[in-house]
């Protein structure tokens, strides 16, 4: 086992380490729990979102009750926090910074502006909560969990109760998932989640849970009918395969992928082939495919000309539907940030994204072969690359889940990489006690002593 300084990002050569399961020596240190357990509250509310879909709680702002947990646990544990930010907390950091400038220099409307930057900014508390209390494999893990069973439950909960926009599913009216192309893509990037967490579990009936949870999943997606939800579960799949099916060597994965294809295919009635038939074909305008597919290209050039007529500070975060004269949004996260931020947005948007992309491979090196870590870490490969596709059209810039993935990552790799380190100093410390053990009791040892 070796280590290669290069100074900043140091890689390590080591051998498969799996912190999932492997039982560490030293005594627990109930490190951060308080914010830790505010963020579980956060996650829940926000991936769940329960007032949505139970009509006493809509009353109670439980997302504003759990951010200021989450804020507080954060301010009492401030001294037990890391000093040290991650890149991509700080290409975060600075995009919030822009957003503000950009606000500041809008010639459309300021208050707006400053509005959606500062709900915006939330999300850079939430990732640096994230990035410090996900400091053992199982805490991420058990984040990851509540992730995939609340979005698992949306789905089903929109499956029995959702209304039909036509013949597409819709999730509950003025919910956050209302939208059936939000809700498509939402569902998608959990989907990996949610096998690696069935790749993960022991018992065969969390494993039956878990595959009953994705089915009905992959069954909203269809019914959704959203052409941007079907291109991102497409490269999900694809990633999804050549993680589990071809490097994972679960060859099974392969002819499952098309058996559960042709099967919700047919059970959705042909909504979501319809779709995709009548995006090019004015004559097969199925659910208005075609008439959207022409509105939408209208939009994706008009947010380029606005992004080239304002490049440094955009016409403000939130102000494009206003600003391109037609009060729609972009449907593509990049020209959105483009055209509302300026260029510096979007380049710090595409450098965090690519900070998420680098850490899951530096993750994989540390952690090879089937352990808990290595299935995280390619299944997360799968949800962020759909999630970036997805991103291509939905206008998801100022969302947080994009950006709690990367948070994802950046546990993850500190997590592979803390273990390494100790895994190398518990190797080397071992070795070096075999060799005193050895050179104590060899002959030469014994005869220098009878000399003496």
């Amino acid at each position: 086992m070796s280590v290669t300084n290069s100074g900043v990002g140091a890689e390590l050569n080591v051998a498969p380490i799996d912190p999932v399961s492997d039982r560490q020596r030293r005594p627990r240190r109930n490190v951060l729990v308080s914010a830790y357990v505010s963020l579980l509250i956060l996650m829940v509310v926000y991936c769940a979102r329960p007032e949505d879909w139970i009509p006493s709680l809509n009353v109670v702002p439980l997302a504003k009750i759990a951010g200021v947990l989450v804020l507080f646990a954060f301010l009492f544990s401030l001294g037990q926090f890391r000093l040290s930010l991650p890149r991509e907390i700080i290409y975060l950091l600075l995009l919030v910074g822009q957003l503000f400038l950009a606000s500041l220099f809008s010639p459309v409307w300021r208050g707006g502006a400053l509005i959606v930057t500062f709900e915006f900014s939330k999300v850079l508390l939430i990732v640096i909560v994230m990035a410090s209390v996900l400091n053992t494999a199982k805490r991420l893990r058990q984040l990851i969990f509540i992730q995939a069973a609340s979005v698992a439950v949306i789905a089903t909960v929109v499956v029995l109760k959702g209304r039909m926009l036509g013949a597409r599913l819709e999730g509950m009216p003025g919910a956050t998932y209302a939208d059936p192309n939000d809700l498509a893509l939402t569902i998608v990037i959990s989907i990996p989640l949610c096998f690696a967490l069935l790749f993960l579990s022991k018992s065969l009936l969390r494993k039956a849970a878990w595959g009953l949870a994705i089915a009905v999943m992959l069954y909203a997606v269809f019914m959704t009918g959203s052409r941007g939800g079907f291109v991102s579960l497409t490269v999900t799949a694809l990633v999804f395969l050549w993680e589990f099916a071809i490097q994972g060597r679960r060859r099974y994965l392969i002819a499952l992928t098309v058996v559960a294809g042709s099967i919700l295919s047919m059970v959705s009635g042909g909504l979501l082939l319809g779709r995709l038939k009548g995006t090019f074909n004015q004559e097969d305008n199925t659910a208005a495919a075609y008439d959207s597919y022409q509105a939408r290209q209208q939009i994706f050039w008009r947010s380029i000309e606005l992004s080239k007529a304002h490049p440094i500070f955009g016409v403000g975060p939130g102000n494009f539907p206003q600003a391109s004269g037609n009060w729609h949004v972009t449907h593509n996260s990049f020209t959105e940030m483009s055209s509302e931020g300026g260029i510096p947005a979007l380049i710090l948007q595409i450098l965090i994204l690519w900070c998420g992309f680098k850490n899951l491979r530096k993750s994989k090196r540390f952690a090879r072969g089937r352990t808990g870590t290595n299935v995280l870490a390619r299944a997360l490969h799968a949800s962020l690359a759909g999630c970036v596709f997805g991103s291509l059209f939905l206008s998801w810039g100022y969302l947080f889940l994009p950006y709690i993935l990367v948070a994802y990552t950046t546990a993850l790799y500190s997590i592979t990489r803390k273990t390494a380190i100790e895994s190398r100093k518990n190797k080397s410390a071992r070795q070096a006690t075999a060799q005193e053990a050895l050179h104590a009791g060899s002959p030469l040892h014994e005869m220098t002593f009878r000399v003496v």
